[in-house]
This record gives structure tokens, sequence and C-alpha cells, in this order.
């Protein structure tokens, strides 16, 4: 059961902005999108300083932006670190933005309880191939002046077909950065319950899987046997039993907007370039946008409220037809976790 007393983890959006264009990220070709971003007195406004207190961790990442895209960034780790200086902060980011003076002062705020995960995903001549729009020169300089400046983090790879022969030297950049190296193995290859083989960036690039199966999502692999198991992809998310991600971590999600969320999966919902706005489920279980909305209710009467019981009600009906939260399904359903198989 979701309580606001027991919440010790955000993961916060602070803007929709970013300058790449990722071939599989929902931000791409989506008109939805409209560029909004948190300031810092709408952070402190939805994050109040006794909530603050409570946490024990913060993430800037989340579906549309990029973190250092946004203005007031540094801001609200500042504000996080002067009122819980215990709390661990994380951001990840394409790196391809800010100037060595930021990233130094970005190294200072996280001190040795913070982290940034890079997500770069080859070396000079193709993280731009998935990347589209980033700068190379704008990546190293980033991972040089906040690892020079004692910043800790890590290089998280996302391995292709065109760079999967690139992992073993970028392992050795990484730890050249003094940075842990993370491969990661995207589950993205299975869209709207239907598994792919490719995807075009807007420059005409096409992105395809790793060869090798080491480098390969276990998940994905193993998508065509659980249609067979359960007749159709459909069928296995009416079956399968949801063990909820965030409600184990103990955490929220803060979108752009100020729109909370159990997670950035459920938030992400909202705004499909494929859907027009109230057509997917999410939108049945909102009452009123300004009942999630951080900016107008208090953060613990959105957590506490309606919106969130609905959900967590709702996994024990038989069908996503019925009424069966499907993002929960396929991000925390029992039999198929391309999300945690990205890691192994």
């Amino acid at each position: 059961m979701y309580n606001s007393k027991d919440i010790t983890h955000i993961h916060l959006e602070p803007t929709q902005k970013c300058q790449a264009a990722c071939p599989m990220c929902d931000r791409t070709n989506n008109h939805h999108i409209k560029n909004l971003e948190l300031s810092i007195y709408d952070f402190k406004k939805i994050v109040d300083v006794e909530f603050v207190k409570q946490l024990n961790s913060l993430i800037m990442c989340g579906n549309h932006g990029d973190p250092i895209a946004a203005v007031d960034t540094l801001k609200m780790y500042q504000y996080l670190r002067e009122n819980n200086p215990k709390m661990y902060l994380h951001m990840t980011t394409n790196g391809g933005a800010r100037n060595d003076k930021w990233w130094k002062e970005l190294a200072k705020i996280m001190g040795k309880n913070g982290r940034v995960t890079f997500s770069v995903d080859g070396l000079q001549d193709t993280n731009h191939l998935y990347r589209v729009n980033v700068d190379w020169n704008r990546v190293e300089n980033s991972m040089d002046s906040y690892t020079s400046a004692g910043g800790k983090g890590l290089w998280t790879f996302l391995i292709f077909e065109h760079n999967e022969h690139q992992v073993e030297d970028a392992e050795k950049m990484a730890k050249l950065f003094g940075l842990e190296f993370v491969k990661k193995k995207t589950g993205r290859w299975v869209q709207s319950n239907n598994k792919i083989s490719s995807k075009e960036t807007g420059k005409g690039n096409v992105i395809k899987p790793p060869k090798k199966e080491e480098y390969q999502n276990k998940s994905v692999n193993s998508y065509d046997n659980v249609v067979s198991e359960h007749g159709t992809f459909d069928e296995y998310l009416d079956k399968t039993i949801i063990q909820c991600k965030s409600l184990k971590n103990k955490e929220i999600f803060v979108s752009a907007e100020g729109l909370i969320f159990p997670c950035c999966w459920t938030a992400g919902r909202l705004y499909k370039s494929y859907h027009k706005i109230g057509q997917d489920q999410i939108w049945k279980f909102i009452d009123d946008i300004n009942n999630i909305n951080g900016l107008k209710l208090p953060l613990r009467e959105i957590i506490d409220g309606n919106f969130f019981k609905k959900i967590e009600n709702s996994w024990n009906i038989s069908s996503c037809s019925r009424g069966k939260a499907k993002v929960c399904a396929q991000k925390c359903g029992v039999g198929f976790d391309a999300f945690g198989d990205q890691w192994k």
C-alpha cells in the first residue's frame, strides 16, 4: 500500500527539453511534448524541506528530457544537499551539454554521496548513430571536467549491432576517466507488445540489436516463448502477477509538469506519440489531472489519494481489458522483465 510516510526515493524529471533525438525515446517526433520545465521554486513547492529530510535518495532522469538541459538543475541539487546532507544524489544524462564550470560545480555538490551516469553508446564514430545530435567533443569534455573535479559516476553503454565491437575499448576509456562501466542490454526491442528487429533514426541510420548473444536482452529473446505459452502477449499481461518495483523501492516519480506518479512508466503513458491525449488506459485512473499536480495539491495528499489507490487496486483485476493496469503488467509482471534484464 502506498503511503507518503514510507517514500524514501524520488525519480525527478526536471525538464522535457533535450538536444538529442534518440530513435527509441518517447520524446522523438512526439507532438505532445511542450518542453515544460520545473523551476527551483516549483521544486521547492512540490518537495518541501520536511519531505526532503525523509528521503534517502533522488535521481534526475525522466521520460522526455535530459537534466542538463534544465535551468535550475544545480540549484535543485544544492537545495537537497543543504537540507539532507546524507542523502544519495544521482543524475542520468547524455553528457552532451554544459560547460566545464557547470560540471565542476555539479561534482562539488554531488561529493562522495552522489553519482552521474553518462549514457554514452559508442565512441567518437558511433555514439551519434543512436544519440542523434549529441556532440562527442562535448561528451568527452563533460566526463573529463566532472571526474577531474572529483566527481564519481558510471558510463552506461547501450549495446547495438553498430557498436558491439567497441565495448572493450569503451570500457578501457571509462577506466581512464575513473568511471564504472556498465553494459546495458535494452529491452526496447519489444514495443506496444510486439517484438521489433530494427529502428530507423531521423537521419536515416538503421539501429539493430547486437549479434552477440552475450549482449542481448534475455527477456526480449524469450518473447516468442511467452507468446507461445500464453497464446498472445496480451494474454500473458492478463495472467501475470504484478510485483511493483516502485512500491518495493518506496519511490515516486515527479514529472516536468509537476505531476506525481508511482513511476516513470505510468507517467510515460500520458503522452505516447501514437495516441491522442486521453486515449491511453492510464487516463482512466485519473479523476482530474489537477488532483495529481504537485503545484496545485500537497505531495502527501496526492500519494495518499485516489490515483495511487486505483492503480494498486487494479492489480487484482482479472484482465487489462477489465481494468488491470496494463503498464504495470508490462513493466512489473512476473515472467517477463525486459527492464531488469538490461543489467544482466
